[in-house]
Formats: structure tokens, C-alpha cells, sequence
């Protein structure tokens, strides 16, 4: 893992907390459980669209309020920050939202990209995005999360995929290129 020189973290789940109750959002909204919710709401008519987003919208500014540092993931940035390794975060939330837990935890990551600026993952295009950025092949970044749609766009995008914060490894797994429980055993493997 010490060859990697950037890394891109999910935020939800991953670097905070998060409270977001996706089967309640998606029978408010109408949408089938096993649906994706960002898919499903391209189908729909524009005004059916809006007022779906403004639910998911009202969800996400009351999970803002009360994220928290997934415990570790403070000190890994931190760490990352020490050793110069460039850092962004690619999410499928909302700009305002992300700016909110951002501020929240005064997390010092500056590159953030939303669903606002860019297609949502699995599509790599934000990782891609962020590789150009840094000057930097994908092969040679990571890309860390803690759902599906975080190691499919990291496969995506060629570039290296960690699973982090699990209790019990999920039937994804097997798109990760590393596993780590939690943060302080990605921080053991990174930094030694």
C-alpha cells in the first residue's frame, strides 16, 4: 500500500457517521426497495423529480447535523496530510449537504466532487476527474468507501479499492483490493 500516492475517500459512512435511512427515503419517494434511488428518479417526470429531491434533500441536511468522525478516520487523514499524500472526496450526496458535514468536522480535505458536478458513482469519472488533477495515474490512487458503488467505481476507474467500517464483511467484498474493519488498521497498513 505504500506505492499509492493519492487517495479518494466516499464521505457517508466513511469518513462520518451517517443516519440516512435509505428504505424509509425510498418509500417516501416512491421508489422500489432494491432500486438505486439516484436511477430510479432519471426515469421519472421532472416534477415527480423535484419533490423526490426535496425529500432527499430534508434527509440528508438532518443527518448533516448530527455526523461524527468514524472513529480513526481523523487520525488517518491527518496522517495523510503529514506525509503530502493529496486527498478528495467523491460523493453521491448533495453539494450543500457535504459542505455541512465538511464544516461540521473540520475535515481538511479541500477536493470535493458531488453528484451536483458529477455522475454518480459506480461511473468513475469523478475518480478519473480527480486523478488528472493530481497529476496522477489511476493505478496509483485509492479509492476508500464502505458500500458497493465505492469499490465498483474504483474498479472502474483502475485504481486500487478499500473496504472500510464493517462489522460483519458484506457480500460485496469481494470488489475490494484491501479490507480493513476499521481505520486504524488501514492507518497500521499505510503507515507501518
Amino acid at each position: 500500500m505504500k506505492q499509492l500516492q493519492g487517495i479518494i475517500f466516499d464521505l457517508d459512512g466513511t469518513l462520518v457517521s451517517s443516519s440516512l435511512d435509505f428504505p424509509a427515503i425510498k418509500r417516501e419517494i416512491g421508489c422500489p426497495a432494491d432500486a438505486d434511488v439516484l436511477t430510479y428518479l432519471k426515469t421519472q417526470p421532472e416534477d415527480v423529480q423535484r419533490a423526490a429531491m426535496d425529500v432527499i434533500h430534508r434527509h440528508e441536511r438532518l443527518d448533516a447535523e448530527s455526523c461524527e468522525w468514524i472513529p480513526g478516520a481523523r487520525a488517518f487523514v491527518e496522517a495523510c496530510h503529514q506525509q503530502g499524500i493529496p486527498m478528495a472526496i467523491v460523493t453521491r450526496n448533495s453539494l450543500k449537504s457535504s459542505q455541512a458535514k465538511i464544516e461540521r468536522n473540520s475535515i481538511p480535505i479541500e477536493r470535493v466532487i458531488t453528484r451536483e458536478n458529477s455522475k454518480p458513482k459506480p461511473d468513475p469519472s469523478a475518480l478519473l476527474q480527480v486523478a488528472e488533477e493530481f497529476g496522477l495515474p489511476p493505478e496509483s490512487m485509492l479509492m476508500v468507501g464502505d458500500y458497493r458503488y465505492d469499490l465498483e467505481a474504483g474498479r472502474n476507474a483502475n485504481m486500487k479499492s478499500c473496504l472500510v467500517n464493517f462489522t460483519i464483511l458484506p457480500d460485496y467484498s469481494h470488489l475490494a483490493d484491501y479490507t480493513f474493519e476499521h481505520f486504524g488498521m488501514l492507518h497500521r497498513a499505510m503507515f507501518g
